[in-house]
């Protein structure tokens, strides 16, 4: 135990040294004057400590969507933007010399002297390398319960959970960093293979995403058409009842005309719609070998981006208005109809793809990525406690 301690205390001291830690630190500092920078008034939004107002009646001191939108600039932009990626590549940047530097001719040999089993340094290392991102994030999370707290009024804990979710998060790439770390020994090759299997995760949900909106987009359209399509077969078997006891009634010409022109374009709409259905129906079936595979590659990866986004989710939850709703524009209609067909489509597609978000559960996103994070480090212990030194 206390060589285990002793590591880790080597750990923090060799990360604290380093210039980058504070760099970080100073910038995490900034972002969260930013983030003080704005709050809300009685007549609207406030910026720059109140020297500039943007007036508004939904968003100002008395609203209840203020604190909403307070505490959803921290979790949808601030987390997402600098914790889950400034931050997190200038992590990665930094603890990608640990193994590497720890695997070097001398240093490893030395430590090796000492009674100390390969497996319980190869975690203390690792969970060393851990500690930069705790250290980071849980000073940055007390400036954001602080700020929240004095701005609006809003003293939620749930912005410490951003603690776990961005150190479980960073847990999923440093893994792979630790992997190639030990087997190449070096830190360049260890960071662009972490960054290349970052940016392979962000293209996989990336085109994931996009196909599912296409697809929910057809689907939307479809089932349109097909209520349309339903309601005009209703109304052609009226015309045609209609028409046939006119006939048998005496009745104008003209009103013959009417309804025999009514069939022909109701048979006409019908026609047209039933192509724009089979055509939708055509456009899923393609795509639906594509999603598949999309969902099969992303099966196994890590959740990067899910497992963030799970602090919007929490900081959401129990209240009447979301974030989605302020973003979307939603607050600020009063349930107006949209007639323009693909925007309303495209509407219900991104409605259709947060609810299949929320559908997944906390403990799916983070246990299969976690189970992922368990099997790379698997492989980096067996080559680390297997090679000869």
């Amino acid at each position: 135990m206390i060589a285990v301690m002793a590591i880790l205390v080597e750990s923090y001291r060799s990360l604290k040294a380093q210039k980058l830690f504070k760099t970080v630190l100073v910038l995490s500092l900034l972002v969260i004057i930013g983030f003080a920078s704005f709050g809300f008034n009685e007549k609207g939004m406030s910026l720059f400590f109140g020297a500039y107002t943007i007036e508004s009646e939904f968003l100002n001191s008395e609203s209840e969507y203020s604190k909403t939108l307070y505490l959803g600039i921290f979790s949808a932009f601030i987390v997402n933007l600098w914790l889950a990626w400034v931050a997190t590549i200038l992590a990665l940047i930094s603890t990608s010399s640990i193994f590497p530097t720890f695997l070097s001719e001398g240093a490893v040999e030395m430590v090796m002297s000492k009674s100390v089993r390969r497996t319980t340094l190869f975690l203390s290392k690792y969970i060393g390398g851990l500690l930069f991102v705790i250290l980071q994030v849980s000073v940055f999370c007390v400036g954001a319960f602080l700020v929240a707290g004095w701005r609006v009024g809003e003293w939620n804990v749930t912005i410490f959970l951003a603690i776990p979710l961005v150190t479980i998060f960073f847990s999923y790439l440093f893994c792979v960093n630790v992997l190639f770390g030990v087997l190449t020994r070096s830190t360049l090759v260890a960071l662009l293979f972490t960054l290349l299997f970052w940016f392979m995760t962000f293209g996989v949900r990336q085109a994931d995403d996009i196909l599912h909106i296409v697809w929910f987009q057809g689907e939307v359209m479809a089932v349109h058409y097909e209520q349309e399509l339903e309601e005009d077969v209703q109304n052609l078997a009226t015309y045609k009842s209609t028409l046939e006891s006119m006939k048998e009634g005496e009745n104008t010409e003209s009103g013959l005309d009417y309804y025999s022109g009514q069939i022909k374009r109701t048979e006409s709409n019908m026609e047209y719609l039933q192509n724009e259905v089979d055509e939708r129906r055509r456009l899923m079936s393609q795509l639906d070998p594509w999603v598949t595979t999309l969902n099969i590659i992303r099966w196994p990866l890590p959740e990067t981006s899910r497992t963030i986004g799970l602090l919007q989710r929490w900081i959401d939850q129990g209240r009447d208005v979301t974030m989605v709703d302020i973003m979307s524009g939603k607050i600020f209609e009063e349930d107006e109809q949209v007639d323009d067909e693909v925007f309303r489509s495209d509407q219900e597609a991104q409605k259709k793809l947060i609810g299949r978000e929320q559908e997944i559960s906390a403990g799916a996103i983070i246990g299969w990525s976690l189970l992922f994070e368990f099997v790379i480090l698997v492989l980096a212990w067996w080559v680390f406690v297997r090679r000869d030194y």
